[in-house]
């Protein structure tokens, strides 16, 4: 804080901390000289009157002032020092899980801070991408809440995306999806097909773990749906919080649009994450 910003803080707190303004007045008043004009004299003050008084009063109160400050920055300090042993314990733990995705990536993770997309153990394409106009979609304004998804889920199916296309009239997604397992039920087929709306491309040869809704469609369309690497990691919006534990690795993720939210809001968590958000669901 520079030396105006500490003089105008006390100055605000000085006038907020007088107990009776007008008895102070009063005080300054009797010591001022006889005035010959008829106005009240606390109109007619300048800095010159008065001055052995006021200057003792302000020093006093900036004095008293000052050492609540300086008391309330101490703590401060204090309260910054305690905390910051657990925020580097956590983040020693954070750069220990990168550099073991690291080691299992082949040593192609680009950052100890973040992960990019591009770097993860994924294919990397755009076979259904590329012929998307995203103007044409969105996710309507809604919130991510992971509570209501979970009562709007009737199946969490593990899925690879076999084609895809944008319909020309409607402007929605068509997608053929495989089913390779079924979390928490049982559903008697092989492939499915999925209309949605949302901007967020569920891509070629890319395997996902979708919760759909009892008629087969997506339980939500405003946020990336959770996509499985080649590693068995899950790459999750941070709206899943029951995914987000502490081995999740902050990921930038592929923008899908000015109006995406999530692009920097992505993580990379274990597989085994997955049953705990099914436990969780289950027993709903």
């Amino acid at each position: 804080m520079t030396k105006k910003e500490i003089e105008e803080r006390l100055y605000q707190e000085m006038h907020q901390n007088i107990p009776d303004k007008e008895a102070l007045w009063q005080k300054i008043e009797q010591n001022l000289p006889e005035q010959t004009v008829s106005q009240p004299v606390r109109n007619r003050i300048h800095m010159s009157a008065g001055k052995g008084f006021l200057t003792i009063a302000a020093c006093l109160l900036l004095t008293i002032t000052g050492m609540q400050y300086l008391k309330t920055n101490k703590s401060e300090n204090m309260l910054s020092e305690s905390s910051a042993a657990p925020a580097a314990e956590i983040a020693e733990e954070a750069n220990n899980d990168q550099a073991a995705i690291s080691e299992e990536a082949g040593g192609t993770v680009s950052s100890p801070e973040i992960l990019n997309y591009q770097d993860l153990n994924i294919i990397h394409n755009q076979t259904i991408a590329s012929q998307v106009n995203l103007s044409r979609l969105g996710t309507h304004g809604e919130y991510f809440s992971e509570d209501e998804i979970l009562q709007d889920t009737r199946f969490f199916i593990d899925v690879k995306i076999l084609s895809g296309y944008q319909d020309t009239e409607s402007g929605n997604m068509h997608y053929t999806l495989q089913i390779l397992d079924v979390y928490g039920g049982d559903l008697n087929l092989s492939e499915i097909t999925l209309e949605t709306s949302s901007a967020y491309i569920l891509e070629q040869n890319h395997e996902y773990v979708l919760p759909v809704t009892a008629d087969l469609n997506l339980a939500y369309e405003c946020a990336p749906q959770i996509e499985k690497t080649q590693d068995e990691n899950l790459i999750i919006p941070n709206g899943w919080y029951t995914l987000m534990q502490s081995n999740a690795i902050p990921v930038l993720y592929t923008s899908y649009g000015k109006d995406d939210y999530f692009y920097d809001r992505m993580y990379l968590t274990k597989n085994l994450n997955l049953d705990l958000l099914i436990q969780k669901w289950q027993k709903l």
